[in-house]
């Protein structure tokens, strides 16, 4: 029997308005899961678990007074530890803000309580989102295997999420910090239209790279998160005002078909490992199934990628970060290098980076005139041990997902296959702007033509990992 905990979001949301499951039951065993997993796992910088049960209980009087209710009510779900929650803790992870609590709540914190969805707790993050674990938090493991990474920087959500301790998580994504490690662990994994979701509130990396997302089991439970946390927030000077398509969850997945798929050639594709590489034709085989043809795409500057994300990534970081800059020994050692990097960055770099940026954002809008959809690898390797150093020349995590934070393209990731070890590998699908809602109902097709898999439940992750 399949526990509450390994359905979707969506089911569970159907269980409570037939009165087959309450929101105090669902959080109640969301927080045994917590305790069983979490000394393996290390996905939680703070839990809340009494003020979530006061919630559940005041959203179970709702249901049982057949109040018309929105659909993430009593959904429990956690956030990444740099999204504001008001006099909460709030630590990015890192020794500099270990105590630190806000006065006011992100935005999409203040949409989902609104929403009466139950914030569980704060996740492990990266170091400040900047791709390095600080010792004083250790590393978030893969709920498939916790001697191998659940990848950066929104490692503690995505491990939370593939593992069943909420139905959703947020995080944010600079260079692909919620799609890889999505793609590591088995989840979805969306990094919507840049400016689509708030990022007031939410500690930046880089205020031209940052992009707010949700982290989900399936395609659709994304689409039902988006369409809460999405839209225009005059008090993020970077949001925009473009809208998506409002979410039908009757009718999702059954208007929208992509004719044409635009795929990398294959001289772009020699860094895959044969696994990875396996379920990517694998995937190409299915795609061609159903009908939609595949069209080779380029994009000048591709191979340029990282050099324009540090371009504009390390200096906009050493700037958030120069007020600490005396504080050497409190940073773990990486990411203080890479804020000394961003001090030495020369103007003319940072000009550049943002131009090409702009020039960059213009070429893959113009791709999108001959095809529909782009398909890619998310990373060209399943989770490793430890996460890369960005820069890293052996492993370029970024390699697929960066070029869509330089172009500000809603990108999903979503899982299509296994290594041989069992280790899940996730393939990309990115959008055109705006192209949100669209964009996930291609990911569910996708979906439905894979071999069923279930989270790592319960009782596999104590069989596997004891």
């Amino acid at each position: 029997m399949v526990s509450l905990l390994d359905l979707s979001l969506l089911e569970v949301a159907a269980l409570y308005r037939k009165k087959e499951a309450s929101p105090v039951e669902v959080v109640t065993k969301t927080f045994e899961r917590l305790q069983k997993l979490e000394p393996q796992l290390n996905a939680f910088i703070t839990t809340m678990e009494e003020a979530a049960l006061t919630r559940a209980r005041q959203s179970e009087k709702r249901f049982l007074q057949n109040e018309s209710l929105h659909l993430l009510e009593g959904i429990p779900y956690s956030a990444k530890d740099l999204f504001y929650k008001k006099d909460s803790l709030t630590t990015c992870a890192s020794r500099i803000l270990k105590d630190f609590m806000p006065g006011y709540s992100a935005t999409v914190l203040t949409k989902l309580y609104q929403s009466g969805a139950i914030l569980i707790g704060k996740n492990n993050m990266l170091e400040f989102a900047y791709g390095v674990v600080h010792p004083d938090y250790g590393q978030t493991n893969n709920p498939w295997d916790v001697s191998k990474t659940s990848g950066g920087s929104s490692s503690g959500s995505v491990a939370a999420v593939a593992s069943g301790v909420g139905y959703f998580s947020l995080g944010s994504d600079t260079g692909g910090s919620i799609r890889i490690p999505a793609s590591y662990c088995g989840a979805v994994g969306l990094k919507p239209t840049r400016g689509l979701v708030s990022t007031y509130g939410v500690f930046p990396l880089s205020w031209s790279l940052d992009h707010a997302g949700p982290i989900t089991r399936t395609a659709t439970d994304a689409a039902a998160v988006l369409s809460t946390i999405a839209g225009f927030d005059p008090k993020d000077p970077h949001s925009q005002k473009g809208s998506i398509s409002a979410f039908d969850m009757g009718s999702f997945g059954t208007s929208v078909a992509p004719k044409r798929v635009g795929v990398l050639p294959d001289h772009k594709l020699k860094t895959l490992e044969p696994d990875v590489q396996k379920v990517y034709e694998k995937t190409l085989n299915t795609v061609r199934g159903l009908g939609w043809e595949l069209v080779e795409f380029e994009v000048q500057d591709w191979d340029r990628t990282e050099e324009i994300v540090l371009n504009v990534l390390l200096p906009e970081a050493a700037h958030i970060h120069q007020k600490w800059i005396h504080r050497k020994e409190d940073y773990a050692e990486m990411t203080y290098r890479q804020i000394e990097s961003g001090m030495k960055k020369k103007a003319i770099d940072y000009l550049n980076g943002l131009r090409d940026l702009r020039r960059y954002t213009e070429a893959v809008s113009t791709l999108f005139k001959s095809v529909d959809v782009i398909l890619t690898p998310t990373v060209a390797f399943p989770a490793p041990a430890e996460d890369p150093e960005i820069g890293s020349e052996e492993m370029d995590e970024m390699m697929f997902t960066g070029p869509f934070n330089i172009s500000g393209h809603p990108a999903v990731s979503l899982n299509m296959g296994f290594t041989r070890n069992g280790l899940p590998v996730g393939m990309q699908l990115v959008g055109q702007h705006f192209g949100d809602m669209e964009l996930l109902q291609i990911a569910y097709r996708l979906e439905q033509t894979r071999e069923t898999k279930l989270p790592p439940v319960l009782e596999r992750f104590q069989q596997k990992n004891e």
